[in-house]
């Protein structure tokens, strides 16, 4: 393993963020996580800081997502929205700290690239909440009318930000 002292600043701040962000998710819900959980979370994320890389980070953010669906007595509270942006930002913090080694300081072109995709796609986050925040229905007919919206509203962006030459652009 690489000593964290030979690490890019840029690495640096992606790794951190990569090891707070799962656990934030976890506090912006009005009720506190117990610690098993709280462990288990801060244990996955800072593996997966260290080795971007492995499953670990996916199954940081398996762990924070069930812990809101089962633990949460309201899980369509506010803070489920900060909770996903938090979760996002983790995952685009760990695909930029795994773009190379941890000492290559990364493109700040690259970096924009990402964080101008997380917010596009975190735009329909907002609507699919509001879809079923406003149009609650009993019968559960509501989330797969929101996922429907929000995979409508993914397509609908990439088709209108992609770029045609078929290379990435910033």
């Amino acid at each position: 393993m690489t000593a964290w002292r030979t690490w890019s600043r840029s690495q640096v701040v992606c790794r951190v963020l990569v090891a707070l962000l799962p656990v934030l998710a976890l506090f912006t819900a009005d009720v506190r996580p117990n610690a098993v959980v709280l462990l288990v979370t801060v244990v996955l994320s800072v593996l997966w800081a260290c080795f971007p890389e492995l499953a670990a980070g996916q199954i940081a953010l398996l762990v924070v997502m069930a812990w809101w669906a089962l633990s949460v007595p309201d899980p369509l509270q506010p803070g489920v929205l900060a909770s996903a942006l938090a979760l996002v930002s983790a995952h685009v913090s760990a695909v930029l700290a795994a773009y190379g080694p941890a000492r290559l300081q990364l493109d700040p072109r690259l970096v924009t690239m990402w964080v101008r995709r997380t917010l596009l796609s975190f735009v329909a986050a907002p609507v699919a909440y509001a879809a079923v925040v406003v149009l609650d229905d009993p019968d559960r007919v509501m989330w797969p009318l929101a996922v429907g919206v929000l995979a409508v509203l993914v397509v609908v962006v990439g088709m209108r930000f992609r770029d045609p030459s078929g290379t990435s652009s910033v």
